[in-house]
């Protein structure tokens, strides 16, 4: 459970060295072919984004990815950007941001280990598998406005935020002593995230529902008689006349 989060902070570090080099004047002669892989990588990056916000129930309304910059037509500038239907919440926004490099992190291994590597493939599969891994590599990391995003989500609503905070601390708290006590160990780590979501939609819903329960305990008058409801569609009873009472 360990690696995997070390392997994402390497692929994002590298991500982050090689945007910046390949990008700036000094890739030199090779900038226009970094900056088609980067088209090429923007195009995936756009795309987590909006897998990932379905995900949490946040769908994409609008989706673009352009080759030139809006203001000057004639500079080659990649550049894409989605939007919500309704705003995220601080791990809602977090989760999306963080889409791009957890999926380019699969992709780039899948394509390493079942491709690059597999000696049944073809060399020109594996040229255009090695240029697909080197496009998800320079777009891997979150972008600046990903990361303003975030923040806007957190300065948006902050009180709300760190409850979200402390519910996946707890949530990750639970497994780990659980994991402990039952040695229980997962084929993949992916599933570790899945227990943790799924924990932290139980303890989330839980504590909305004991809300909801002292609320309703806290509005109840007990120096009343509770009522007598009777249900709407009940059926009358039939009482039969006594024939001594109407003489």
């Amino acid at each position: 459970m360990i690696q995997e989060p070390l392997i994402f902070l390497g692929i994002l570090i590298i991500s982050l060295i090689m945007s910046r080099f390949f990008l700036s004047d000094r890739a030199g002669p090779f900038k226009p072919i970094a900056l088609r892989l980067f088209f090429i990588g923007v195009i995936f990056h756009e795309l987590s984004h909006a897998l990932m916000s379905i995900v949490v129930g946040r769908f994409p309304d609008h989706f673009e990815v352009k080759w030139r910059d809006e203001e000057s037509r004639a500079k080659r500038s990649p550049h894409g950007s989605i939007d919500l239907e309704k705003p995220p919440s601080f791990l809602q926004a977090l989760v999306i941001a963080l889409g791009p490099l957890y999926i380019s992190t699969w992709l780039i291994f899948l394509l390493l280990f079942q491709v690059i590597l597999n000696p049944i493939f073809d060399p020109i599969i594996k040229t255009i598998a090695i240029f697909l891994c080197l496009s998800l590599l320079i777009t891997a990391s979150p972008s600046t406005g990903d990361l303003q995003y975030v923040s806007y989500s957190f300065r948006n609503a902050p009180v709300y935020s760190f409850y979200q905070i402390f519910l996946v601390a707890l949530s990750i708290l639970i497994l780990w002593v659980f994991l402990v006590f039952t040695h229980i160990t997962f084929f993949l780590d992916v599933f570790y995230y899945f227990v943790i979501a799924g924990i932290y939609l139980f303890l989330k819903f839980s504590f909305i529902g004991i809300r909801k329960l002292i609320i309703t305990i806290q509005s109840r008058d007990f120096t009343k008689p509770s009522k007598v409801r009777f249900k709407r569609f009940s059926r009358k009873h039939y009482k039969p006349k006594k024939p001594w009472k109407e003489r």
